[in-house]
């Protein structure tokens, strides 16, 4: 079935009401004159700290997603997203809340309602990766007692029960994980999948806020503030599938087990997403110790002057709510290139 362009290839999957979403997409948008203000019209995440009521979890799990990308959010609800249970771990999509368009406006709060599972953020789109992440480490330790927290694109197909199973045998402090980029006198973690110990983030949220750096990618951004933290222990891990997109690369065409050999892959769009999950075996395996990073890569620091155009942009101070001029329409990424 598919309404406004969303493909839902498993009916019987919980969703937004078909009829109510006929009825949005029929509905006349107010007159600019009459329109609520977008700030008054959607319930923008807070910062306020919730102190000694914080929930405690052992994982947080944010998922970073634009407002667009309903077909992902479906796919993950449908698949990994289940065993975002009890209290060891607690799940969150967190979208941008500044949409323009009224009928995406619309459709956004009905599934925010629907679902209970996502948050916005004062942010309108675009390439905004770095000030979203501060975003969304400020919301959790606002809101939550987490030992760990993973930042996770839509586009990403987990492992959480291997993770889960595997998480409480990890550095308790100082850790780094993800999969990490290596050139010449620099490395850099990859910002699809950012997992740290809690005091990580703690230091990340320590700067000081007049000197604190943004830059419009994130993990450009973790980078930079990472060259102040002296002690941390990176985990490079090679389970983590990055290129090409997982949905493109012909030797997961049919794969069965990939939690056998995966934590998770980068670059599973929606139809794919539903087929992992069907077949991932995801569990309990076994926990190899975490390997030099010098294994990997020489490098130990970053410097973003090294990264080359596109993707080169000169940091700025976060208290200025920075922009770079690079618009804001969401972010392609590599679906359908």
């Amino acid at each position: 079935m598919s309404i406004g362009g969303v493909s839902r290839p498993y009916p019987e999957t919980k969703d937004v009401d078909d009829l109510t979403l006929v009825s949005l997409m029929n509905e006349k948008p107010p007159r600019e004159t009459e329109a609520i203000s977008n700030a008054n019209l959607l319930p923008i995440l807070d910062f306020q700290d919730l102190g000694i009521n914080k929930k405690k979890v052992m994982l947080l799990i944010i998922v970073s997603t634009a407002p667009a990308r309903f077909d992902r959010r479906q796919a993950i609800r449908g698949t990994w997203w289940k065993h975002c249970t009890g209290d060891m771990v607690k799940c969150v999509f967190i979208t941008d809340g500044f949409i323009k368009d009224y009928f995406q406006r619309t459709l956004t709060v009905s599934e925010r309602n629907t679902y209970k599972d996502m948050e916005l953020q004062a942010l309108q789109g675009g390439w905004e990766f770095g000030l979203r992440f501060l975003n969304h480490i400020r919301w959790a330790m606002a809101k939550f007692d987490f030992q760990y927290l993973l930042r996770i694109d839509d586009d990403y197909f987990l492992c959480l029960k291997r993770l889960l199973e595997e998480i409480s045998l990890r550095p308790k402090d100082n850790l780094v994980w993800g999969l990490f980029h290596c050139e010449v006198g620099i490395t850099w973690i990859d910002e699809s999948f950012l997992l740290f110990s809690k005091n990580i983030i703690q230091q990340f949220l320590a700067q000081n806020e007049s000197t604190m750096l943004c830059h419009p990618h994130a993990d450009q951004q973790i980078g930079i503030w990472l060259q102040d933290i002296k002690i941390k222990q990176y985990f490079h891990d090679t389970r983590l599938y990055h290129h090409p997109p997982a949905s493109y690369a012909p030797q997961f065409q049919n794969a069965t087990n990939l939690c056998s050999s995966y934590l998770g892959l980068h670059g599973t769009y929606a139809n794919t997403m539903w087929a992992f999950g069907k077949n991932a075996n995801d569990s309990a395996k076994d926990v190899y110790a975490i390997p030099p990073f010098s294994s990997f890569c020489q490098a130990t620091t970053f410097d973003y002057g090294k990264i080359y155009p596109p993707y080169h942009f000169e940091p700025k101070p976060c208290k200025d709510n920075p922009s770079w001029n690079v618009g804001d329409k969401m972010f392609s990424g590599r679906e359908h290139h």
